[in-house]
């Protein structure tokens, strides 16, 4: 026994509490984790099988639709291809500095569909 009469199951309490938080915590994080990863947004889907609607219902970046809406340059609402829309993955820091340099200043118009992803309604302007 060491000072107290009872220490010993104090500390005994102490660390199965400290291990009982640590099994929460930890089984906790992996519900969060599941739970984010099997929440993906319920998309729309065109004829040919691509996803379409608002890229500000995504719950990520990674849940974005095929087609993420836009109002192109002449007022209408259509949908652009989200790999339009993001553009080249630079592969290194340098690679997106000389990408956002050559850019800069400029104008990209990114087409602008329907909901089937094939009948153009208009573009959308993206200014660098």
């Amino acid at each position: 026994m060491y000072g107290l009469p009872g220490a010993h199951l104090t500390r005994r309490a102490m660390i199965v509490s400290l291990a009982t938080v640590v099994v929460l915590v930890v089984g906790f994080s992996a519900i969060a984790i599941a739970s984010t990863r099997d929440s993906a947004t319920n998309w729309s889907r065109n004829a040919s099988g691509m996803t379409y609607g608002s890229g500000l219902d995504a719950r990520s970046p990674q849940d974005e639709p095929d087609l993420i809406k836009v109002e192109a340059t002449n007022g209408k609402v259509g949908y652009s291809l989200r790999t339009d829309l993001e553009g080249p993955e630079p592969k290194t820091p340098q690679e997106a500095l000389r990408i956002q340099a050559a850019r800069a200043g400029t104008a990209q118009e990114i087409p602008v569909y329907l909901s089937d992803g094939i009948t153009k309604v208009g573009v959308f302007v993206i200014e660098f």
